[in-house]
């Protein structure tokens, strides 16, 4: 009995054992099947996540490789405003402005087109995927529009305090520092760039060309005219990073638009009749008194600052001062004294005059190594057969009066009257050089230049003077004043800018910026886009 009954009982125990083990496997394979479909749910989760991204990706891909595909197009010359691709495929539009800085294609002032100004452009890219998706992208890209650059020096230099004393100028003028006054019935005939100073008209003051300044424009003078000039791009035109004044009194007129950075105040004053050809426009405010004055559109506002072709900078790399002394490659010289050919007031000329027309090959006097001034009177009758160059000593003064200079019909000879710079090594603030006037840069005393008789109009002359000029003109004549001073310099007849060069010691040096003949032109000129500055994703 005690045997059968543990027989039972170990049985028994065995049956309930083996009960608990088969639920715990039921629960086990429970979980698992709940963690398997979890995992497996996970998975295809992902696998549709994945290929949804990379449909999108692919449609992100395809919106920027338009977006590339724009900026060579805009390089290349902007033919079209929409372009299209197939593998990848996109839809990309080109929208350019000339305001501030935008963030989307939709923003104020932004327009479907290529750009011509400086300014932004924008380009919105639609890129679609495989399956259809889309991604579409705002680039906005500075657009640049400028000039390479050309070595200093390319036109004439003025600078200084500079007072339109030149009744008749023919070529543009840059004036690098200072301001420019145009005195009574003074002309100009040509553009007018004042770098960093004011501009200011006086009674029948007319200016043929354009006008650009750094500062102010005004005038409550009279019969003043800035007109278009023949045969030139130039339209009239007032362009100032400053404000415009100016009354009605007499009658004066700008024949093409003004532009300014600052208020323009389009004066009653004087009861005349006054006029604007073209638009007239501000970032600031504008008060045109009516009907003394007529105009174009006006707006105020302006979201733009006005712009400058080319830059103010550009045209101040672009006239550089050039260092000139006797070590300046201009040749060999012909044979000096110093003592005799410069004994007297008298010796100099008595030097110079007779090898003016002496030979035909080019001449070079060079007095840099004396000590004394160098003074010529070149009047009466003077033929001249050469090209020729004198130059001076540099802590000396020069003094030049010409008059009866004669060359044979079809001809043209250069003569250049070089004060020698006082330091090849002098740089200004900004590191570019600049004109010294003695080895000390102290020497205050300016030298002259005059004339009392005819210069043939096929002889150019060049007076370059690092200290200035002081003199009186009486008549016409053609060359070049490379010079850091006009203050004192006057004259009653023309002048007649015209480019002169000497081998590699002077290059060639312009009277026109823009337009036949000038320094610049088309291949010349360089529009780009800039980096990239700000795009979104949508």
């Amino acid at each position: 009995m005690l045997v059968i009954n543990r027989l039972l009982h170990r049985g028994k125990t065995r049956g309930d054992e083996s009960g608990a083990i088969l639920v715990t496997v039921v629960v086990v394979m429970f979980i698992g099947f709940i963690v398997a479909a979890t995992i497996a749910a996970s998975v295809m989760f992902t696998i549709g996540a994945n290929d949804t991204n990379l449909d999108r990706t692919e449609a992100f891909i395809a919106a920027e490789s338009g977006r590339d595909v724009a900026v060579a197009a805009i390089t290349a010359g902007c033919s079209a405003t929409t372009l299209t691709g197939t593998s990848p495929t996109y839809t990309t539009t080109i929208y350019s402005t000339t305001g501030s800085k935008p963030t989307s294609a939709t923003d104020a002032g932004v327009a479907v087109g290529c750009p011509t100004q400086p300014g932004y452009v924008v380009l919105r890219s639609t890129g679609t995927g495989p399956n259809g998706s889309s991604v579409t992208i705002d680039s906005v890209y500075p657009y640049t529009v400028s000039y390479s650059n050309v070595p200093g020096g390319v036109v004439t230099y003025f600078s200084g305090s500079v007072s339109q004393s030149v009744s008749h100028y023919t070529g543009d003028l840059v004036l690098r520092n200072g301001n420019w006054s145009c005195p009574q019935g003074g002309t100009l005939t040509g553009d007018l760039y004042v770098l960093n100073g004011t501009v200011s008209l006086s009674n029948d003051c007319v200016v043929n060309g354009d006008i650009y300044a750094s500062g102010n424009v005004s005038s409550n003078s009279q019969s003043w005219k800035v007109k278009a000039r023949s045969g030139s791009t130039s339209a009239g035109n007032i362009t100032t990073n400053g404000t415009v004044s100016f009354d009605a009194n007499g009658n004066p007129t700008v024949a093409g638009y003004i532009s300014a950075k600052g208020n323009i105040k389009l004066n009653a004053t004087g009861g005349g009749s006054a006029s604007v050809g073209g638009t007239v426009t501000t970032k600031g405010t504008a008060i045109v008194d009516s009907p003394a004055w007529t105009t174009g559109a006006v707006t105020q506002g302006s979201p733009s600052d006005p712009v400058f072709d080319p830059t103010l900078e550009w045209l101040r790399a672009a006239t550089k001062w050039i260092d000139l002394d006797g070590a300046s490659s201009w040749g060999t010289s012909a044979a000096i004294n110093c003592a005799s050919d410069l004994q007297n007031a008298n010796s100099a000329t008595a030097k110079v005059k007779p090898l003016l027309s002496a030979g035909t090959t080019p001449l070079v006097l060079n007095f840099s190594a004396c000590t004394k001034d160098v003074k010529l009177d070149l009047t009466g009758s003077v033929p001249v057969t050469r090209n020729v160059v004198v130059v001076t000593p540099k802590d000396q003064l020069l003094d030049v009066t010409l008059g009866g200079l004669t060359a044979s019909s079809g001809s043209n000879y250069q003569v250049l009257f070089v004060h020698a710079d006082g330091n090849r090594d002098d740089r200004d603030s900004s590191g570019d050089p600049k004109p010294t006037c003695g080895s000390s840069g102290t020497r205050n005393t300016q030298d002259r230049f005059g004339t009392t008789g005819t210069i043939a109009s096929n002889i150019s002359v060049m007076i370059y003077s690092p200290c200035g000029l002081n003199g009186t003109v009486t008549a016409s004549f053609s060359g070049q004043l490379y010079t850091d001073d006009t203050t004192n310099f006057h004259s009653g007849s023309a002048y007649t800018c015209k480019p002169m060069n000497w081998g590699t010691a002077l290059p060639s040096l312009g009277c026109t910026i823009k337009g036949s003949g000038g320094i610049i032109d088309s291949s010349t000129l360089v529009k780009r886009l800039d980096g990239l500055v700000y795009q979104s994703e949508k």
